[in-house]
């Protein structure tokens, strides 16, 4: 019996998914099955999967027919038997020591999540997603305010490793974008206590296609759903992390706006558009006071607040210099 299940979504990643496995297979702590759970692939990526369920017998590889990253998520939890999950994307790869640095941490510390740091790999540069060095405990509170803020960890699903037992009663969310946001908050809760090690043993890719091929859709407004419910209950149960809540809640809102600015195909409403105008430019204050938004967000907000066509070309220029930054291919 494994001590680590690693679930893998694949979907039509013929580029990457060799690269993603060979580094899992890698791996010096070496106790784990590896389910690969191909969600309905049409691309060469379920002939890669056979292939490699048979060089190796750590594998096990599910096909099912494409029900989104979430169904694959769950299936992949449900099949798993290890006493701990992890999560990698089927584009991104790992250091070969991750799962060892988390599971000594998670032992070590009797924790229930650990987290290791995690590089934003660009075409021609790799940066660490935080510049917080160090290794820290939180519980589930100081974790959850963390996780809110976004500046140390977030609420992506991969380089973590999580005690099985606290997916009893949880699962991602079938037909929503942002499924992480729903669920990892959730599972915060229910831990007692967290470990982060800022040794940055995850390498995420930042794929040129990945943000131009798709335009803006009404699906993308899941992010706002799962943030708005965190709000709402936080802000009850937890009056001393609304502020962070808030935080959140309101990036939501500018995150769906500046895609519906950047899509290139103009697949949103004007209604909908001035909604989130409106409902920005009514926290106008909030925003201004929340220590967790940044000076750049805030005068964003600002210039918002008195000029949407401003607003709309400096969202355009600015994603134009990063949008440099980023690869078409892992190479």
């Amino acid at each position: 019996m494994p001590e680590i299940s690693i679930i893998v979504p694949v979907y039509n990643v013929e580029k990457y998914l060799k690269k993603c496995i060979d580094s899992i297979l890698n791996q010096t702590f070496t106790d784990f099955e590896l389910i690969l759970v191909d969600d309905g692939s049409t691309d060469n990526s379920v002939a890669i999967c056979d292939k490699y369920v048979n060089m190796d017998n750590r594998i096990k590889v599910i096909h099912k027919e494409n029900c989104g990253v979430s169904a694959a998520r769950n299936t992949g939890v449900e099949s798993a038997i290890g006493n701990y999950i992890g999560f990698v994307d089927n584009d991104d790869y790992i250091d070969k020591d991750m799962y060892e640095l988390l599971y000594n941490d998670i032992i070590s510390e009797g924790a229930d999540i650990s987290i290791c740091g995690m590089y934003e790999c660009f075409k021609d540069k790799m940066t660490k997603q935080s510049k917080v060095e160090g290794r820290y405990v939180f519980n589930n509170i100081e974790a959850l305010k963390e996780v809110m803020e976004s500046k140390i960890f977030s609420v992506n699903p991969v380089n973590k490793l999580y005690k099985k037992d606290l997916f009893k009663g949880l699962k991602y969310p079938d037909g929503k974008l942002s499924e992480d946001a729903f669920i990892t908050p959730l599972l915060i809760m229910k831990a007692k206590k967290v470990v982060f090690n800022s040794e940055a043993k995850y390498y995420y890719v930042r794929r040129m296609e990945s943000i131009t091929t798709s335009g803006f859709k009404q699906i993308d407004f899941s992010v706002v759903e799962a943030y708005r419910g965190h709000f709402e209950w936080i802000k009850e149960k937890l009056p001393e992390l609304k502020p962070q809540a808030e935080f959140r809640y309101l990036w939501s809102y500018f995150c769906v706006l500046d895609k519906m600015i950047l899509s290139n195909k103009v697949l949103y409403n004007k209604e909908d558009f001035n909604k989130i105008v409106k409902i920005i430019r009514k926290n106008i204050i909030n925003i201004c006071f929340n220590k967790c938004f940044s000076l750049k967000r805030k005068l964003a907000a600002i210039i918002l607040f008195f000029n949407k066509k401003i607003y709309k070309k400096l969202t355009i220029k600015n994603h134009e210099k990063n949008f440099k930054l980023f690869s078409v291919n892992k190479e």
